[in-house]
C-alpha cells in the first residue's frame, strides 16, 4: 500500500505571492470585466485601456490615478472599492508588465 499523504511536503515551501502577482489577482477579479488584464488581450469595453497599454504603462502618478478611479470610478467605470495594499498590488502587476524579462535581461547586460 502506498500512502502520498505528505507528498506536498516534497515540493518545498512555497514562495510568498509577490505585490505583482496579488495585484494579478485583484485586477482578475475586479477589472477584467472590462479591461484586458493579460499582455496581449483585448478589453471587453472598447475604451477600456488594456492593462499592457501605453496608455496605462505610462501614467505618471499611476498609483494616485488607480486608487481614485477605484474610489470614484469614471464616466462608465463604477468605483470597486479597493484598499491601498490592494491598489499599490494593481500598480506592481501593471508595472511588471513592461519590466523586461529575466531572459531579456541576460540578454542585454553590458
Amino acid at each position: 500500500m502506498l500512502f502520498l499523504g505528505g507528498c506536498g511536503l516534497l515540493a518545498g515551501p512555497r514562495a510568498a505571492p509577490t505585490p505583482a502577482s496579488r495585484g494579478r489577482e485583484v485586477a482578475q477579479a475586479a477589472c477584467a470585466q472590462c479591461h484586458a488584464v493579460a499582455p496581449g488581450g483585448t478589453s471587453a469595453r472598447p475604451r477600456a485601456p488594456a492593462f499592457a497599454s501605453p496608455v496605462m504603462q505610462h501614467t505618471a502618478g499611476l498609483d494616485g490615478r488607480v486608487a481614485a478611479l477605484a474610489q470614484a470610478g469614471h464616466a462608465a467605470m463604477p468605483p470597486i472599492r479597493l484598499t491601498p495594499g490592494q491598489v499599490a498590488d494593481v500598480v506592481a502587476y501593471i508595472e511588471s508588465l513592461s519590466a523586461p524579462s529575466p531572459e531579456t535581461r541576460r540578454r542585454w547586460r553590458p
